[in-house]
């Protein structure tokens, strides 16, 4: 056989070889849009808007019945500012409800907000991590908890990403109380935050539990003990302002 002839088998083994080979990008359900349609505040850190992704999502409306047809959720992404040595993500969510176009202004807010902290815990959690955010169901009865804590899981499957950690807020803190006891192989940290007294306390993970003091430091104690917690699992002592003493 000729050399003319080894190259023409190998040049047609090659392209057989990718057209049979797995994506470098993997599709997924979630389509990322070319912009953020996100309302104006003031202020947010320019870098933080520019590692900013929209998408939206169709999740189950009932994953228990999937042919109940679908529901749309938005999903925010803030990149880790360094994505080649990314070590996770941090699902975040707020308790309040949530308003007409301002669908992922939490995880913005928030990460806008650590960038102006200068300890090493946020700069770890904004180097090494992507802060995700999923626009929640009604919170106010359990189905909307439960399926919310599901479509965590759904979009975490279609991130690609085997752990994350969880932010969250009021309300949200029971999504991430929920999703702890449904998948607890699946979350590294959950951190609450005003969680509601009444909730039940999970053993199965690592957590912690900060509630806003009445002082003037409260947002410094929380501040403090939310990066510490998030990037090295560091717990406050018992004698901390904000902790959660509930039992």
């Amino acid at each position: 056989m000729t050399v003319e002839k080894y190259l023409a088998c190998a040049c047609l083994w090659l392209t057989a070889g990718l057209a049979h080979s797995e994506p470098l990008i993997a599709p997924t359900a979630i389509d990322w849009l070319l912009d953020c349609p996100l309302p104006v505040f003031d202020p947010l850190d320019p870098g933080v808007l520019e590692r900013t992704q929209c998408g939206i999502v169709d999740v189950p409306r009932n994953y228990s019945s999937p042919r109940q047809g679908s529901v749309r959720l938005y999903v925010t992404r803030v990149g880790a500012r360094q994505p080649l040595s990314r070590e996770g993500v941090v699902f975040v969510q707020a308790g309040d409800a949530p308003q007409k176009n301002t669908a992922g202004t939490f995880a913005i807010l928030l990460a806008s907000r650590w960038s102006t902290y200068s300890n090493q815990a946020y700069r770890t959690l904004l180097n090494y991590y992507d802060v995700i955010e999923v626009s929640h169901r009604d919170l106010t009865d359990e189905n909307g908890v439960d399926q919310s804590a599901r479509d965590l899981e759904f979009v975490r499957a279609q991130l690609g990403d085997a752990q994350l950690h969880f932010l969250g807020t009021a309300d949200a803190t029971r999504v991430g109380s929920l999703y702890a006891e449904l998948f607890p192989e699946r979350i590294t940290r959950l951190l609450l935050v005003n969680a509601d007294y009444r909730e039940a306390r999970t053993d199965k993970v690592e957590q912690l539990r900060l509630r806003e003091p009445d002082n003037p430091d409260a947002s410094r104690c929380i501040n403090q003990w939310v990066g510490d917690f998030l990037a090295y699992g560091k717990q406050p002592p018992p004698s901390t302002r904000c902790l959660d003493r509930e039992d």
